[in-house]
């Protein structure tokens, strides 16, 4: 963890150098503006530790309030960065080429950061577009009798300080609409800022889907703390599955803690699944386990990359892409965009998602 810290803020620094050199360059240059330009940069740099440090001491409004300025400051920053990256790219084509590049530095400072404010607002709207994607998968499986079987997937929608009453709403509106059969949470449903989210889990109760509501652990639900964060999901009405399976609506609905929840051996339990029937896995990260049955995994975690070209480094880092995946010997793999944000509360061509699995009898 801290070699990751150690690499996450020596690449957030860089990037303030980089950004504050551009301003640098942009202005006239005096001792004033130097000083100013250095002392933002530790700052910049250093305040998620400083919210951190805030969070710690339980001042609510203090929290609320830097979270917001860090996070919309580190959502910026990444847009400028990569905006600025491109025009330096042009920049250098033009001079390889021999033509001359049409804007000078102020002008370049200016355009770049009118396109970022332009790409921060765009990605702020996006994020509060809940999409239903309906994805249908026939299977011998499904009793005949049963027909079908209709499963409602939320993940990631990190509550807490960023995303808290207004937003949950809109989720809990959109499910309501669809009404599935079931509601499955694939982790990530709470932030790790340790706020009081009890008014929130009490706001899951208005949904009593027939065929019952079930979760497993993100990495998240780990940092907010394990205790908290079974608390919140079984106040929620949600049976939290570690390692354990329950049959639902025709189907069986399985489930195993994320690596960071200290999982060690649980799953075992799940070797004894009867294969005859059709299996919904629940798992935080999208990676498959050749060992573990099941016929329908359902993963979220990586957001759809939440802000593009993220999605690029999460489909190499994971080796899979958001949607639904055949996989090789037969199975399906769903990874859902989750339906809220990490860090900036913006989605770039990551729009957020409920998803709506419809599994069908093949011989109904």
């Amino acid at each position: 963890m801290l070699a990751f810290l150690s690499v996450a803020f020596l690449i957030y620094g860089v990037m303030h150098i980089y950004a504050l050199a551009r301003v640098w360059l942009a202005f006239q240059h005096s001792p004033g503006l130097g000083f100013t330009l250095v002392l933002s940069g530790l700052v910049m740099t250093f305040s998620p530790l400083i919210l951190w440090h805030i969070t710690k001491q339980n001042w609510h409004s203090a929290t609320v309030v830097t979270s917001w300025v860090v996070y919309i400051w580190m959502g910026f920053l990444f847009l400028f960065c990569s905006i600025a990256l491109v025009f330096d790219a042009g920049n250098a084509m033009a001079s390889l080429l021999g033509f001359k590049w049409p804007l000078n530095e102020p002008m370049a400072f200016l355009t770049v950061g009118l396109l970022a404010l332009s790409m921060l607002g765009y990605g702020f709207i996006e994020a509060r577009q809940i999409h239903v994607e309906r994805i249908r998968i026939i299977t011998p499986k499904l009793a005949p009798a049963i027909g079908h079987v209709t499963i409602a997937q939320i993940s990631d929608l990190h509550l807490g300080v960023m995303l808290g009453d207004e937003f949950l709403e809109r989720v809990i509106a959109r499910l309501r609409e669809i009404k599935p059969d079931i509601i499955v949470a694939t982790g990530d449903i709470i932030d790790g800022q340790g706020d009081d989210l009890d008014a929130l889990s009490r706001r899951f109760l208005t949904l009593q889907p027939p065929d019952g509501k079930f979760a497993v652990l993100g990495n998240h639900e780990y940092y907010a703390g394990l205790d908290n964060s079974l608390r919140f999901l079984r106040s929620a009405g949600f049976t939290v599955l570690r390692g354990e399976s329950a049959a639902a609506g025709g189907i069986i609905v399985a489930g195993i803690d994320d690596p960071s929840a200290g999982a060690t051996g649980v799953d075992s339990k799940l070797a004894s699944i009867p294969q005859g029937d059709f299996i919904v896995l629940l798992k935080h990260q999208p990676v498959v386990d050749s060992e573990t049955p099941f016929d329908l995994q359902l993963s979220g975690h990586i957001h759809g990359g939440q802000i593009f070209p993220f999605g690029l480094l999460t489909r190499l880092s994971y080796g899979v892409r958001t949607g639904l995946t055949r996989l090789a010997d037969g199975r399906w793999l769903y990874v859902s965009r989750g339906a809220g944000t990490w860090g900036p509360p913006i989605r770039i061509f990551a729009a957020p998602e409920i998803t709506l699995i419809t599994i069908e009898s093949e011989h109904k």
